[in-house]
């Protein structure tokens, strides 16, 4: 009977799959991965009930994601590992906030069945993922598009609240992980320490999308919380 039960919730033009890489090389672990994107009704997931140790896993808008679920219910999880993970922009970086509210607006407007295969192209080209390995097939029959285009107006990092005191208040049960080619990223995390929001963090060899270019290295996190 699985002793633990792993949460996991993947990026933007993500999937449950995606987790795959992580997932078979977990023994004796119930890993239910969510799969915002699917054409599939999703389904609510219970928690309340497993009497092993709970463990969140979220990657980049799913960390975020994950962020909101610490706040409204720390002890949901026993543990909350964010994967590549903004914390928020600050409550004064107003102008910072709306550029990236436009941003994501003209994001959603650009997907559509007809110019999809254009739209992965131009968003995989942005600098963030340049040190990453190549982002796995995404194909359009796999994706509920208006769900995808919701998921970058509703979910905006613009409108994202500042949750930096949330995961100080909880960093005895958080595990911040960033890539060591993810240069933005490592310097969010380190600017988090510096302000001991965070107590530490994890650098592992990667760039931003670590659940495909280092899954043994987050297998390892998983472990050591195990």
């Amino acid at each position: 009977m699985p002793n633990t039960l792993i949460y996991a919730i993947h990026g933007f033009l993500g999937s449950a799959s995606d987790w795959n890489l992580v997932k078979n090389k977990l023994i004796n672990v119930n890993f239910v991965a969510e799969d915002l994107f699917s054409k599939d009704q999703q389904q609510e997931n219970s928690f309340s009930s497993f009497e092993a140790k709970k463990i969140f896993l979220g990657y980049s808008m799913g960390g975020r994601l994950g962020l909101q679920l610490l706040k409204k219910n720390s002890g949901l999880f026993d543990h909350y590992i964010f994967l590549s993970t903004n914390p928020g922009l600050p409550v004064t970086a107003d102008q910072e906030r709306k550029q990236r509210v436009a941003s994501d607006r003209k994001w959603s407007d650009k997907i559509n069945a007809e110019n999809w295969e254009s739209f992965l192209m131009e968003w995989y080209s942005q600098p963030i993922f340049k040190a990453s390995k190549e982002e796995p097939k995404r194909e359009l029959k796999d994706y509920d598009l208006f769900k995808l285009k919701e998921s970058l107006v509703k979910w905006s990092l613009g409108e994202q609240e500042d949750f930096s005191d949330i995961i100080k208040q909880n960093n005895y049960k958080v595990t911040w992980v960033v890539g060591d080619r993810d240069q933005k990223y490592c310097e969010i995390a380190k600017n988090m320490k510096n302000k001991a929001v965070l107590l530490d963090y994890k650098k592992i060899s990667g760039g931003h999308r670590l659940w495909l270019d280092n899954a043994e290295a987050v297998v390892s996190v998983i472990k050591d919380l195990i």
